[in-house]
């Protein structure tokens, strides 16, 4: 009796996925990817760089009321390919909102409710945005055919702390990126 009893607790405190959710949140990640795709495949449209601006902009509000609703989409409320769609669409909201929700990603990512390599690209990306260096090596310059990391502080040491959050290291996913980015 007791330990059916505190199974009946642990399942009604547990999170439950919402689909519905979940659902929404997969279909706006594609239409981020999408438009992105577009625009990275012809950069000097601007009526594709307009789209994917609308496109964020709406996507963001969105994600903040769905913050507000539910906090942070988490794996265990989402999905996890659902809560990495929340992830990119965060990263493309711009800078006030990704230092907006850096924490909660920083909340999710210590209880594994988020990828913390995804959590460690974003903290890069709001320091590169801060004018700081960057602590992941994930943000690169690509111009005049040259694929390279923008700076990053204490480099020595990049690669122990990429390991740390499941990244890959650096060498690896220069040429990986480098190599996409040339295609």
């Amino acid at each position: 009796m007791r330990a059916l009893l505190l199974t009946a607790l642990l399942l009604a405190a547990a999170p439950q996925e919402n689909a519905a959710l979940r659902d929404e949140l997969i279909t706006m990640g594609d239409a981020d990817q999408e438009v992105r795709d577009r625009w990275a495949a012809d950069q000097q449209n601007q009526t594709i760089r307009a789209e994917a601006k609308a496109l964020s902009e709406k996507q963001v509000a969105r994600l903040r009321a769905i913050i507000a609703e539910h906090g942070w989409p988490t794996f265990s409320l989402v999905g996890k390919k659902a809560g990495n769609a929340a992830w990119l669409i965060a990263q493309h909201g711009g800078k006030d909102f990704l230092h907006e929700v850096l924490p909660l990603m920083k909340v999710a990512a210590e209880k594994n409710e988020m990828l913390p390599g995804n959590y460690a690209l974003s903290i890069d990306r709001t320091r590169i945005q801060d004018g700081l260096k960057q602590l992941y090596g994930s943000q690169f310059d690509i111009k005049n055919g040259k694929c390279e990391p923008l700076p990053i502080e204490d480099a020595e040491h990049v690669d122990e702390r990429r390991k740390a959050m499941g990244l890959a290291p650096l060498a690896d996913y220069t040429k990986e990126l480098c190599e996409m980015y040339k295609n």
